[in-house]
């Protein structure tokens, strides 16, 4: 009984003290910051997460715990990993565009648990570039072609501070090249004072540092699980006229086992459902919601759903955990419905290695 009382004591403060700064953070955040730049972010793959199991459950991910794709969402994650563990994604991005990505964990034992992460964004084919020119026919000219390209790699470490309390952080490399290299060059033309034109020529390469940083908290009121992150706090990236924030997010997630929050006792079987809630720098309130339900820890089936989300809604996974002599070999795919008939549904196909 008494144990009781205090958990719901526990509880309650806990409600009591972050509802209110739930409540007030974007409001302060938007005052200081004037962050209402809907659309007006550099870097916007700095975004997207990474990994089949986390994107079936509609990138719910920010309360889930050792998995290596936890650093494309809440570096704190990291800090339960057992042993060694990596991940590789693909994913058939929109308009025949591919995501690569990649992490890896190692536990140091009392040291903590040290990661690194990639992320490339392939645009596929050459596009071929022209220019105005009214002489030629056609009134253009090709003038070469571009392959753009971006990725970013991370360093990330990883604590548990107690039984119930783990921080983590990750500093990652951004770098962005919009022409590639077919010789292509953005070109700025401007009117000197004695009325003569000059033209300027630049590439399109731009690179930032980023910073991720989050923490995980299990209430110890039957596995219910508290988390906050944000990602990709960094400098300004400078076009040719203007500058740019990179996409900061501010994330708070909850993840559970629903048998056990709700005292089922189930042999074999975990029904996990997540969900965050996001304050992103460059678009208005976001929120997921997804689920994991496993069998023997062998099978998986996942779901989802993206709010406010301009393409993205519906998710759905699946995966398949092959132990071996070596550790454990995970196979998972994950369907999201784009919900707009200019693009195709995104496949995301993931390897995971334990050992």
């Amino acid at each position: 009984m008494k144990k009781g009382i205090r958990i719901a004591l526990v509880v309650s403060l806990l409600v009591a003290l972050t509802v209110p700064a739930f409540s007030q953070t974007p409001q302060m955040i938007d005052a200081l910051a004037n962050w209402k730049r809907s659309g007006q972010a550099a870097m916007p793959f700095l975004r997207l997460g990474a990994g089949a199991r986390t994107m079936g459950m509609a990138d719910a991910a920010l309360a889930l715990r050792g998995d290596p794709a936890t650093l494309f969402y809440n570096p704190a994650g990291l800090a339960y990993v057992q042993g060694k563990s990596l991940m590789f994604s693909n994913m058939n991005w929109l308009i025949d565009t591919k995501i690569m990505a990649g992490a890896i964990g190692v536990n140091l034992g009392q040291w903590g648990v040290v990661g690194a992460s990639f992320m490339y964004f392939d645009y596929g084919d050459p596009i071929i570039a022209t220019e105005i020119n009214p002489a030629h026919w056609g009134g253009y000219d090709e003038i070469g072609t571009m392959s753009p390209s971006q990725f970013v790699v991370g360093v990330a470490y990883a604590k548990q501070i107690s039984d119930r309390f783990a921080i983590g952080g990750q500093i990652k490399v951004a770098h962005e090249d919009l022409l590639g290299s077919g010789g292509v060059k953005t070109r700025i033309a401007y009117q000197l004072p004695d009325g003569t034109w000059k033209h300027d020529e630049h590439d399109a390469k731009r690179s930032s540092l980023a910073l991720d940083f989050g923490t995980n908290y299990d209430t110890g009121f039957r596995g219910l699980i508290l988390s906050f992150a944000f990602r990709n706090f960094g400098q300004e990236v400078k076009y040719e006229k203007d500058s740019y924030d990179i996409p900061l997010a501010i994330r708070f997630g909850v993840s559970a086992d629903l048998f056990r929050l709700l005292n089922m006792q189930v042999q074999g079987q975990h029904l996990m459902i997540a969900g965050d809630y996001l304050h992103p720098r460059d678009w208005s309130e976001r929120g997921q919601i997804g689920a994991e339900y496993s069998f023997n820890d062998l099978i998986f089936v996942r779901g989802g759903y993206k709010f406010n989300y301009s393409s993205e809604g519906l998710t759905a996974g699946i995966g398949v955990k092959v132990p071996l002599g070596f550790g454990n070999v995970r196979v998972d795919y994950a369907y999201k419905h784009t919900g707009d008939t200019l693009f195709d549904a995104v496949h995301v196909y993931s390897l995971s290695v334990d050992f």
